[in-house]
């Protein structure tokens, strides 16, 4: 028997999956991933509507950033204020690592864009970064999702989606490895 999320995600398809990936909701992708494990959804269109759900949003709340700032928004809720200065203090300290991963980082994923976009990050490479960091949070959101269930389900791997699943993880290791190294290196050229 399915879970109250699970039958939510089954009931309303792609729809859920879309507003799920829209705020900060892992639990839904996660279930839609399960789902297509057991073959009520396709996690290529999981995967889709992810990735182009989450790039669209975040860019719409760096544009909104961009252009309003943060205080109109602190103003309404001004519990907000210690989160805005939590993502300012990180995206200063990490700069483009933080554009990159703020995805992964729960509680100020949603409030992130926004506050990139009130520092006057260029757009352009909030674009960039912002796709990147898309493809990858949805990879890792779907895989999960789908290879933890498959495994449950048949109590093995099966090879291909192993093979796609570890090349996917060297690639987006080998990313933020670069983005490590690069900001670390940037940040050895400021100190001199």
């Amino acid at each position: 028997m399915l879970s109250g999320l699970a039958n939510f995600v089954k009931d309303w398809g792609y729809i859920a999956v879309m507003l799920g990936a829209m705020i900060e909701g892992e639990s839904v992708v996660l279930t839609a991933s399960a789902l297509s494990a057991m073959g009520y959804m396709s996690i290529y269109k999981v995967f889709f509507i992810v990735f182009l759900t989450t790039v669209i949003t975040d860019q719409g709340l760096f544009f909104i950033g961009y252009k309003m700032g943060t205080s109109w928004l602190i103003n309404k809720f001004p519990k907000l204020e210690k989160t805005r200065n939590r993502v300012f203090k990180l995206l200063h300290k990490m700069d483009i690592f933080f554009i990159f991963s703020f995805r992964f980082i729960y509680g100020v994923r949603t409030i992130s864009p926004l506050i990139i976009g009130s520092a006057h990050i260029k757009p352009r490479r909030f674009i960039i970064y912002n796709f990147f960091s898309g493809v990858c949070w949805a990879f890792v959101s779907c895989f999960l999702g789908y290879t933890i269930t498959d495994y449950v389900m048949d109590r093995e791997f099966n090879t291909m989606p192993a093979v796609v699943a570890i090349t996917g993880l060297v690639i987006i290791f080998s990313v933020c490895l670069g983005l490590f190294l690069k900001f670390r290196e940037k940040k050895i050229n400021q100190q001199k």
